[in-house]
C-alpha cells in the first residue's frame, strides 16, 4: 500500500500541467479517489470521461472532498480561489505549483498553520518525465511532504529544496527543457548540413540526449567523467568537444541559467 492509496486528492486547473498530474495519480490510483474543478467545462469533462475521475461542480465542492488540494491554476486568479476554498481547505494539504506564488502569500490567505507545498514543475511532466522541485511552509509534517513527494514522483522525479531556491530552480529545470529543445535542434541541423535526412537527424540528435541524460542520473559518474569515456585522443568527439568550449558553450549555458534565474527574481518581486 502506497502512502496515497487511500487518500483523496483533487486539482483545480485542468490545463497542461493540471491534466498531466491528473493522468499520473489516474495511472497508479483508483480514479474514484480523485477529482478535478475546472471553469471550463468542456475541458473538466474530456480529462474526467478519459481517466475515470470525479468532476466537481466548483472549487469549493472540490476542496471538501479531498485531503490533498492541488492548484493548478494561473498566478492572478491563486489569491481569489485560495479565499473561496478557505474554509474547506482547513486542516488539508494544500499544493500550489503557481510560478512565483510564494508560501508566505498562500498562508497570508489561508494560514500559517496550513500545511502548504510549493512545486515547480517542468513541461517533461506530460511524458512522465518531469523534474519537480517541492518547498513546503512549518506546518508541513513528513508524512504530508512525503505523500506530495509522491504524487510528483508519479510524473517523473521529485526533489525537496528550500523556498529560497525557487527562483534558482526555475532558472535551471524550469527553463532547461527549452535549453535542451535548442540544443537538440541545433544537433539535427547539423546533421541535415551533413547529409543525413531531417527526420533521422531528429531521432539522433533527441534520443542521443535522452541516452546521454539517462546515463548522468544512472551511472553515478559525474558529466565530466563520462565525456571523457567518449573522447579518444585525436579522435572525433575531442575535436567537436573543442569547438563546443572554443565557443564558450559551457558559459553560455551557466549563463542562460543565471539570466533566467534574475528574471525569475524580478517577476517575483512584482507580484
Amino acid at each position: 500500500m502506497g502512502l496515497l492509496d487511500s487518500t483523496a486528492i483533487g486539482c483545480i486547473g485542468a490545463g497542461n500541467m493540471g491534466s498531466a498530474i491528473l493522468a499520473g495519480l489516474a495511472r497508479r490510483l483508483d480514479p474514484s479517489l480523485i477529482a478535478c474543478y475546472d471553469t471550463d467545462a468542456e475541458k473538466l469533462q474530456s480529462i474526467c470521461g478519459r481517466h475515470g475521475l470525479r468532476a466537481a461542480s466548483n472549487a469549493r465542492e472540490l476542496a471538501a472532498l479531498c485531503g490533498i488540494v492541488i492548484l493548478a491554476v494561473k498566478p492572478d486568479t491563486i489569491p481569489a480561489v485560495l479565499t473561496e476554498i478557505k474554509n474547506e481547505c482547513a486542516g488539508k494539504i494544500c499544493v500550489s505549483i503557481a510560478a512565483g506564488v510564494g508560501i508566505t502569500a498562500i498562508e497570508a490567505v489561508l494560514s500559517p498553520s496550513q500545511k502548504i507545498a510549493r512545486v515547480m514543475p517542468n513541461t517533461p511532466a506530460l511524458v512522465g518525465e518531469g523534474m519537480s522541485v517541492i518547498s513546503a511552509n512549518a506546518a508541513m509534517d513528513d508524512a504530508s511532504l512525503a505523500m506530495v513527494e509522491e504524487i510528483f514522483s508519479l510524473l517523473g522525479r521529485a526533489l525537496v529544496l528550500p523556498e529560497k531556491l525557487m527562483n534558482a530552480v526555475t532558472g535551471l529545470s524550469g527553463s532547461g527543457p527549452a535549453y535542451v529543445f535548442t540544443m537538440i535542434q541545433a544537433m539535427a541541423d547539423g546533421g541535415v548540413k551533413m547529409g543525413i535526412p531531417r527526420d533521422r537527424a531528429l531521432v539522433l540528435a533527441a534520443q542521443t540526449v535522452l541516452g546521454a541524460a539517462r546515463m548522468a542520473l544512472e551511472s553515478g559518474d559525474d558529466p565530466i567523467t563520462l565525456r571523457g569515456r567518449v573522447t579518444s585522443p585525436a579522435g572525433t568527439t575531442i575535436e567537436g568537444v573543442h569547438v563546443l568550449e572554443k565557443s564558450g558553450f559551457s558559459g553560455i549555458i551557466i549563463d542562460a541559467v543565471e539570466a533566467a534565474t534574475r528574471r525569475s527574481e524580478k517577476l517575483g518581486e512584482k507580484k
